[in-house]
């Protein structure tokens, strides 16, 4: 059941990534300005450690690597495994209720564990002031 769900999120934000369009760090959907903003940075003015993935996302999915990079320095790499999530979760369910080659899924945990690290390291170097 989670194979589902995580297929059908992943299928989402990968829509949504082409769906988007940027304009001067502004979100637009069928053109009409995004309205959710990061509640932290609203509220305190300090960036959260996802701060401008959306546009890092939506950057990357309409083909430009640097302004991708600019919004979010790990926006390629999660996109990358968000688009691996495709084909891994409908192999899972493919061969469902068999199991899955254990190597494979520890590739996938190794890959979101060092995303993850990576996402926290990008954002305590950003805390820290040292903006690379």
């Amino acid at each position: 059941m989670h194979h589902i769900i995580i297929l059908i999120v992943c299928i989402v934000i990968l829509a949504a990534s082409l769906a988007f369009q940027v304009n001067d760090d502004t979100l637009y959907l069928f053109e009409l300005k995004w309205p959710m903003h990061c509640f932290m940075f609203k509220t305190l003015g300090i960036k959260c450690s996802l701060c401008g993935l959306t546009r890092s996302l939506v950057w990357f999915a309409h083909g430009n690597l640097t302004k991708s990079i600019n919004s979010h320095r790990i926006g390629p790499a999660i996109f990358a495994f968000i688009c691996l999530q495709v084909p891994y979760r409908i192999y899972a369910l493919r061969i469902y209720p068999g199991k899955i080659n254990i190597n494979v899924v520890r590739l996938n945990l190794s890959l979101a564990m060092l995303l993850a690290f990576a996402v926290l390291l990008n954002w305590l170097i950003y805390l820290g002031g040292l903006i690379l």
